[in-house]
């Protein structure tokens, strides 16, 4: 990884990433991550904690974390797994399976090969998902 550009906030475990950072390898975060708006990962990104992926950036690899918050337009070209709650903002587009081992939100316009929660799955809108599995209930809304 690039120092210039990270920024810890050790406060609250936070590594914060600046907008239109760019690694070409794999990347592991040992703490929670904020990643600045149209950021690219070349790898997988593996955050130890909460992540917050910021609008229009790009992963070409796999993303696990505890919590995720996928803002819009994001590319996610693997898979996404992470073990609490994943919220999925309009025009995300995830390459491969979005699981969560809590609850999902899914908002308009989202696509993906498949999505699957332990808890309850949430899709607002128009989404392009294949497959959809969740553990308690699946609420579908207009808009």
């Amino acid at each position: 990884m690039d120092p210039n550009f990270i920024k810890r906030h050790p406060a609250s475990e936070t590594i914060i990433i600046k907008k239109r950072s760019f690694f070409e390898n794999d990347v592991t975060i040992p703490a929670n991550a904020i990643i600045g708006t149209g950021s690219s990962f070349w790898g997988n990104l593996i955050v130890q904690g909460n992540l917050e992926l910021g609008k229009g950036s790009l992963i070409k690899g796999n993303v696990i974390a505890k919590k995720a918050i996928i803002s819009a337009d994001c590319n996610i070209q693997g898979n996404i797994k992470v073990t609490g709650d994943l919220l999925l903002m309009d025009r995300t587009s995830i390459g491969g399976l979005a699981y969560a081992g809590g609850n999902m939100i899914v908002r308009p316009y989202v696509s993906a090969r498949a999505a699957e929660c332990v808890g309850d799955l949430e899709i607002t809108g128009r989404t392009d998902i294949k497959s959809i599995k969740s553990g308690h209930k699946i609420v579908a809304r207009r808009d």
